[in-house]
């Protein structure tokens, strides 16, 4: 049997997976900010953002080791360029669509992440913030501090927008 080069056995493969095709592979590579997952001989770019719904608090070499065995998604595949991308995300439960299904119109407590001009950012959910806007801090009656970054509100949970991932905020009086 003879055996075949190895860019052909690569552009074989390319012209066989599928983008949205799950497959297995080990992490070939990692770096701070993405790696590379070994197919079968091809690999596949997985950005940070791709790794998981969590926001990325540390180095994704951190996260991810050499030779760790996952499974992935196949997000893109350009066989012209010799290239895949992947993700294991794809996998995971979206946290936020499931926030969607079960908080809106709820009441619930939450921390400030954040203060702009707009609003006040606010994690309602493990992975979910929301946006208290500007117009609902300026409603606060006898409220001479201003709202700041750390500070615990009780909100409503008023609109969800799953396409653009935003949730808005309504301030609610405790007892």
């Amino acid at each position: 049997m003879e055996d075949v080069p190895a860019s052909e056995s690569r552009q074989a493969f390319l012209r066989t997976v599928e983008k949205g095709q799950v497959r297995r592979g080990t992490i070939s590579s990692v770096s701070d900010v993405d790696a590379l997952v070994d197919l079968g001989g091809v690999d596949g770019l997985l950005r940070t953002p791709e790794v998981s719904w969590q926001p990325r608090e540390v180095p994704l070499d951190q996260v991810l080791r050499v030779g760790q065995d996952v499974t992935v998604t196949v997000l893109d595949v350009d066989a012209d360029r010799d290239w895949l991308t992947v993700s294991l995300k794809s996998l995971q439960d979206d946290p936020f669509r499931e926030f969607a299904r079960t908080h809106l119109g709820h009441v619930v407590s939450g921390r400030v992440t954040k203060v702009a001009t707009i609003g006040a950012f606010v994690r309602v959910h493990e992975h979910v913030e929301g946006l208290l806007p500007a117009s609902e801090l300026t409603e606060r009656e006898g409220d001479a501090q201003p709202v700041a970054f750390g500070d615990v509100l009780v909100v409503e949970v008023a609109d969800i927008n799953l396409d653009r991932r935003r949730v808005k905020l309504l301030l609610r009086d405790v007892g």
